[in-house]
């Protein structure tokens, strides 16, 4: 057991406003970062409080950055001392991170995760990591000693860090992404010294004291979601919702206006959902019905920082890559000839994307 696990519990209510308060100031008061995206943390780290007793679902939280050098690390070492049980690593096995969260219930910190997305021999965690989304999933494991299958949990609280965003699709979907900047010479603070003090200490017993008042008001709860926040966004994001709200309609509005604002630089969609999107976005702008092969690849590829512009290898994306991420029982669009101003070309029809679109955007 580590020391800062040790938590003494606050002898006096606590206000979900008040706590909120001040772990948003000292996030900024070691990290330069926008009051929306410290409100995000925020909250996070308020579920993991309460997550093995209300949540359903389990957002990851991905503190990432464009540079190096953007607080990232200070951001992690801050969020590990605040939440219950945290176990900080900078790399982990799946065996290593199933088996902790059925011994001791911890909150996962992993800092460098670009670190495992690049190695293929941590696929199998990637797969674990995304399994601990919903409550009652988990892993099936052959027992050494036994040779008795056995299931182990894998939903519990995580925290990971990473340069970039290259996550893959069924993970980012799974993320709550807070994507830092590197200050300005100009931009002040305090460098956090990455030990436990008598200040994170007492936030943790707030915390501990909080969460055992407000579980009952939280369990099974269900708050006002926007639109725009359907299938995975809300699951991702209503406990927090639930417990801005506890604070006050103030919070609650600055809640749901702070996850507008991280989800917007977030897209978890699948490359296929993507071209769709920007297959619409071209038949919208079109005076045509139908549009070449050919023309679709140039109009794909001619804003240099898409992502169709560099597919594959640092090469734009083809016709026929194209083709296949279309077709092939995916959303069943093939290439066809069409008339375009009394050519017949080979191509795709606007007509034939109205099902796929109605489904998916």
């Amino acid at each position: 057991m580590l020391e800062h696990w040790n938590v003494e519990l606050c002898a006096e209510p606590v206000e979900t406003e008040a706590v909120l308060f001040d772990v948003i100031g000292k996030l900024r008061k070691h990290v330069v970062m926008p009051y929306e995206e410290a409100l995000a943390i925020a909250l996070w780290v308020m579920l993991a409080w309460v997550h093995n007793d209300v949540a359903t679902h389990s957002p990851i939280l991905d503190i990432t950055s464009a540079e190096p050098e953007s607080g990232k690390t200070t951001t992690l070492g801050v969020v590990s001392f605040l939440v219950p049980r945290s176990i900080r690593s900078v790399e982990i096995s799946d065996a290593a991170l199933y088996r902790s969260i059925e011994v001791w219930h911890p909150t996962f910190v992993i800092d460098e995760f670009d670190n495992v997305l690049a190695d293929d021999g941590k696929r199998q965690l990637r797969s674990v990591m995304n399994s601990g989304h919903t409550r009652g999933d988990g892993v099936l494991r052959v027992n050494k000693d036994t040779h008795e299958v056995e299931l182990f949990s894998t939903f519990g609280p995580k925290a990971i860090g990473m340069v970039g965003r290259r996550l893959p699709a069924t993970t980012m979907s799974r993320c709550i992404v807070v994507e830092l900047r590197r200050r300005k010479v100009t931009e002040g603070f305090e460098r956090f010294k990455h030990v436990d003090d008598g200040d994170l200490a007492d936030l943790r017993g707030r915390f501990m004291r909080w969460a055992t008042d407000s579980v009952e008001l939280l369990r099974g709860v269900e708050p006002s979601m926007a639109e725009d926040f359907r299938n995975r966004h809300g699951d991702n994001w209503r406990v927090q919702f639930a417990i801005a709200d506890l604070a006050g309609k103030e919070w609650g509005d600055q809640a749901r206006g702070a996850a507008l604002k991280v989800e917007a630089v977030t897209d978890s969609r699948t490359a296929g959902v993507r071209l769709l999107a920007a297959f619409k976005a071209i038949a919208d702008e079109s005076e045509h019905d139908a549009i070449s092969s050919n023309d679709l690849v140039h109009r794909l590829t001619a804003d240099p920082d898409a992502d169709w512009t560099e597919w594959k290898n640092g090469k734009p994306i083809t016709q026929k890559q194209i083709a296949t991420m279309l077709g092939r029982g995916r959303f069943g669009i093939y290439p066809q000839q069409v008339w375009i101003e009394g050519r017949q070309v080979r191509g795709y029809r606007f007509a034939d994307f109205a099902d796929a679109w109605g489904r998916y955007l």
